[in-house]
């Protein structure tokens, strides 16, 4: 009887494969490398059935047949063994896809489901999307997509993010620094075929950072991170302006997002929690420069520039001064005017200079194309009440100098006064005793 039911289901198969099968429309799909993908197949009733599935209409992937007893032939596809699977619970619903577990770039390709005298096809390219890294830094970033066969197929790529306009075309890329919701949509002949957002790799949230800060304001470096749950060991580098080398400022490790310091400068402090981040009491000209950090994780390094602006501003005799420390690009300007003034603008790269100031309130301003980027405000007193302040400063220093010249010459005198009254034996009897000598008193007869 075994022979009988084996016969009869070659029988079948035979049947299924003379038959001349109807092509319904070809269906695109568009997975990813090393993830599941599952190719449909329908049939008209909800009902088990004799179906097939072919590779490229050739090779035979699997054949299911009724009672859910089923028959693999392998041939030259032999890649797919141990990765493809059928859902038999679904057969009695007349639905018979076939599932690819772990996807490669060699799965691409045209698959073909024969059932009930009809074709469905469906072609599955599959891509791969890889991070390139230049320079190590967030903007640096590149990522490629590589899609499989058929390589006629022309698909376009929609990159859609936080910037002012979407990019098309296969191949394209994106840095990711002002990137925070997004996502990449690859179309064929107008049919979105996938939608996926890829998880970049650990990097800054920016790409490098300058802070503009006046003389004795607090200054704060952060950075911003992508990633919260990587251990790392990192150091910051600073090269003050002037300086022909640059000097190591802190180095810290995280580990369990809690930071710890190994060595710190003496006037930085750092934070303990993440984002990484550092603070300087004042913005001192001696720290006006640049920095580079370094973070050092499993996948490589990263690296991160910072750069300080300080602006000062000083009134000695009559030169009213303003500068700025620190790098500023060629394209920045640094003004000194009279507040509500434009007719009497001063303006230079890094320092300007004024001789005999106006009375009133100066502004210093660091600009960029218009931009202002730093302003200081100092304010010129008129000169004769500047003369009024530096006699009245000038007596007052000379009247605290005679006081307290006189406070010491009265001491001196009462001092002197005390020990010239004295009686004679009590002198004598100190003197005695600084000299550890003792005195014997004539004994009573």
């Amino acid at each position: 009887m075994k022979w009988r039911a084996s016969f009869r289901h070659l029988l079948l198969v035979l049947q299924l494969a003379l038959l001349p099968a109807v092509t319904q429309g070809k269906e695109m799909m568009l997975s990813e490398e090393g993830q599941m993908v599952e190719l449909p197949c329908t049939a008209s009733k909800k009902k088990n059935m004799v179906f097939s599935w072919k590779y490229s209409g050739l090779e035979c992937l699997f054949i299911g047949v009724e009672k859910r007893t089923s028959k693999r032939v392998w041939d030259s596809q032999s890649w797919l063994k141990s990765r493809i699977e059928c859902k038999k619970n679904l057969w009695d619903q007349g639905y018979f896809p076939l599932i690819i577990k772990n996807l490669e770039m060699k799965d691409s390709g045209n698959y073909i489901c024969e059932v009930e005298n009809k074709k469905e096809e469906v072609q599955l390219m599959v891509f791969r999307s890889s991070w390139g890294f230049l320079e190590s830094t967030c903007c640096r970033e590149k990522l490629t997509l590589i899609l499989g066969e058929p390589s006629d197929s022309n698909p376009s790529v929609q990159w859609n993010g936080s910037w002012d306009k979407s990019k098309t075309g296969l191949g394209s890329s994106r840095g990711l620094c002002d990137l925070r919701e997004w996502n990449i949509v690859v179309s064929l002949k107008g049919d979105k075929l996938h939608t996926f957002s890829p998880i970049p790799p650990p990097a800054f949230q920016e790409d490098s950072t300058t802070i503009y800060k006046k003389d004795g304001e607090q200054v704060k470096f952060s950075f911003p991170l992508t990633f919260k749950d990587k251990d790392l060991t990192g150091e910051l580098k600073w090269q003050a302006e002037g300086a022909s080398s640059p000097k190591t400022w802190i180095t810290f490790s995280l580990n369990n997002k809690k930071v710890s310091t190994s060595y710190i400068q003496k006037r930085l402090q750092m934070s303990e929690a993440l984002p990484l981040s550092f603070t300087l009491p004042q913005a001192l000209p001696q720290y006006a420069g640049f920095g580079n950090l370094t973070l050092d994780l499993a996948e490589g390094k990263l690296h991160q520039k910072v750069s300080l602006v300080v602006m000062r501003v000083t009134q000695l005799q009559n030169n009213l001064t303003c500068e700025v420390l620190g790098p500023i690009s060629p394209k920045m300007s640094l003004s000194l005017q009279i507040e509500n003034q434009t007719t009497k603008v001063l303006k230079q790269q890094k320092l300007v200079q004024v001789s005999n100031p106006e009375e009133g309130r100066w502004l210093c301003l660091l600009s960029d194309e218009g931009k202002v980027l730093l302003e200081s405000k100092v304010e010129v007193l008129p000169k004769m009440f500047q003369s009024k302040v530096l006699l009245a400063i000038g007596l007052g220093g000379g009247i605290g100098l005679l006081l307290f010249t006189g406070l010491g010459i009265f001491c001196c005198v009462r001092h002197q006064r005390r020990r010239v009254s004295e009686p004679p034996q009590m002198s004598q009897i100190k003197r005695l005793l600084s000299e550890k000598k003792t005195c014997q008193c004539p004994s009573k007869k």
